[in-house]
């Protein structure tokens, strides 16, 4: 038999080595017949974690090795590193009972998104609250949770979510509901929402490198409307109160949030420092079932069995790829249980409970806890938790944060948060993605600069204010591109996409190649000059280029360089729009097209 000759010291020292080899020991045990998954965290012997580090092996049913034949086994070791053959997670949405009534909106109460027919709902937590990306209002006000507690009991985008209670329905004829306490109306449920392996880039332990795999998240956020609405209008201000806070977390005695951070790629969240449990990294949550409760990190890519999507009817079981295993520290109490009297991390109701590490930093969202329905259940079970980054960039959303700029926090500069991207001038000046154009306005222009001047160009000049009559002339275009469901939804995804799409011409080298190139600079310019008036048309080649050849490069370019947010919406508007982009010669052409394509 092989001895490890890596230990976590040498983990440690050199972690993008560890990981090498662990894409390598997921592509190699991945074909092996009944494994369902590759992770890495704390190798268990006997129903107890030890402080060694391990290639976790994921499989659906542990047979004795001698009933194997001998490529189905897996080696103690693999390049030097232990290896550890574990069954997957069972797990359950966790849903339960609370009544706490919190007149400040915060993380860690109790939320419910609808009654049934016949009276009943399910409770889970408000993770925390969030905010959409690049977006600075006041009324920027969401909060996260599950997809399994949002859409629970059939309700929707659309529907309200409610704390402490949701108000029952008009009961059948004959039949009483009681309610059970107070209950007041946060705001709409939104969509997306997601039950569902997604495939998510995320940062790798090299700084500035990342990696694409394929996570399992359960997640869905809220509005909260702060204000009184009449119509469209604000009635009175500031009705509703929030907080950017997790209620009693109390770490480091403040309950705020400092940063977010990806643990995907980070052996150091499982290793041990030293040789006894006192060395283990813990992790924090607070739920409203079991409360503030400490845990740890047993492996950082398990592979989960759980239920279908709840939101819908009769779904099968499924297989959720890479989420996070936490057991209960149970060192954390006196007791050495939970507020419940049970050893687990997390129970039923604290699904939407957000995970935190030792400083304070977002890492997941818990999702899945020990089923105590099932009387085979394990007294030590272990909870599991999405990772925070697939979450978060599915959505659109950030987290308000106190000091971190990471990618995901309220703070980022990477464009993740609720401000632009903080770009660096090159040599050029500024770039032609570095225009500050807000949401629905083009307020600056190369203004003084003929089309002609341009052309070719390495950059623009320095972004000047343009005159009132032609920014009502390009807000009107705006209105009536709106006018069209395809055009509110365009303008919608630009809007959302075009900081990056700016940011990533600017700062990734072969992006800004294929920009620069193509005759991007003077494309641009000639589109800033037409929607200003200075122009009746856009011309379709410049230089030799036709403007469709450069949309299609560019679209090949930022698939493979930009967010996964950014690579969806190529993928879904690239097949439909480049074909007709020879076609068209204005703005008031792409309206009239789009409006009759929705009449057609």
């Amino acid at each position: 038999m092989s001895e490890p000759t890596k230990d976590n010291a040498h983990i440690l020292a050199d972690q993008q080595a560890f990981m090498n080899a662990y894409d390598r020991a997921r592509e190699v045990f991945g074909k092996i017949e009944g494994v369902a998954g590759v992770g890495f965290g704390q190798k268990e012997t006997s129903g107890e974690f030890k402080n060694d580090v391990a290639i976790i092996v994921w499989v659906n049913e542990k047979k004795d090795e001698n009933e194997l034949p001998p490529e189905q086994r897996i080696p103690p070791t693999f390049e030097g590193y232990r290896t550890d053959v574990r069954v997957v997670l069972k797990v359950v949405p966790g849903i339960c009972d609370n009544n706490n009534n919190f007149e400040i909106i915060e993380g860690g109460i109790q939320i419910v998104s609808k009654v049934d027919n016949t009276g009943h709902f399910d409770r889970g937590t408000l993770g925390c609250i969030v905010k959409k990306r690049g977006d600075a209002g006041r009324e920027n006000v969401y909060l996260l949770s599950n997809k399994h507690v949002l859409y629970a009991k059939g309700a929707g985008a659309g529907d309200y979510v409610h704390h402490p209670f949701a108000p029952p329905p008009p009961p059948p004829p004959g039949m009483t509901f009681v309610v059970e306490g107070e209950t007041r109306s946060l705001g709409p449920i939104q969509a997306p929402a997601f039950y569902e392996n997604v495939t998510a880039t995320v940062p790798d332990v090299t700084p500035g490198t990342t990696v694409q795999d394929t996570f399992f998240i359960d997640c869905a956020f809220a509005r909260i409307n702060i204000d009184s609405k009449c119509g469209d209008s604000t009635c009175t201000k500031d009705t509703l109160r929030y907080q950017e806070t997790i209620t009693g977390l109390q770490l480091h005695g403040v309950n705020t949030l400092s940063d977010v951070r990806s643990i995907a790629r980070d052996p150091s969240i499982v290793t041990p420092v030293g040789d006894s449990e006192v060395g283990r990294p813990r992790v924090f949550k607070v739920g409203r079932t079991t409360g503030r409760t400490v845990g740890i990190v047993r492996s950082v890519n398990a592979t989960l069995n759980t239920v279908g999507d709840p939101s819908l009817p009769n779904p099968p079981p499924m297989v959720g790829q890479n989420v996070i295993e936490i057991s209960f520290d149970q060192a954390s109490e006196p007791t050495h249980v939970n507020c419940k009297g049970h050893a687990w991390f997390a129970q039923h109701g604290d699904s939407g409970s957000i995970l935190v590490d030792e400083d304070n930093r977002v890492i997941g969202i818990i999702q899945g806890v020990p089923d105590d329905t099932d009387p085979n259940v394990s007294p030590t079970a272990s909870s599991a938790a999405c990772h925070i980054l697939p979450v978060l960039d599915k959505l659109g959303i950030c987290i308000p944060v106190t000091t971190g700029t990471s990618h995901g926090s309220s703070r980022a500069t990477d464009g993740s948060g609720i401000g632009p991207a903080i770009l660096t001038p090159g040599p050029g000046g500024l770039g032609p993605g570095d225009f500050p154009i807000p949401d629905g306005e083009f307020r600056f222009a190369a203004a003084g600069q003929s089309a002609v001047a341009l052309a070719g160009s390495p950059g623009f000049p320095d972004p000047v204010p343009i005159s009132d009559d032609e920014l009502d002339q390009m807000r009107d275009l705006v209105a009536a591109l709106r006018t069209t469901a395809k055009g509110r939804e365009l303008h919608d995804t630009f809007g959302y996409v075009r900081r990056e799409i700016g940011y990533l011409i600017r700062n990734c080298r072969p992006v800004k190649v294929v920009w620069h190139r193509n005759q991007g600079p003077a494309f641009f310019a000639h589109v800033l000059n037409h929607l200003r008036g200075y122009t009746v048309t856009v011309p379709h080649e410049i230089n030799g280029i036709p403007g469709a050849l450069l949309l299609t490069r560019m679209a090949d370019v930022l698939s493979v360089h930009g967010s996964n947010p950014l690579r969806m919406a190529i993928e879904k508007y690239r097949g439909e729009l480049l074909p007709v982009v020879p076609n068209l010669h204005s703005a008031q052409d792409c309206i009239a097209y789009l409006r009759e394509k929705e009449n057609s």
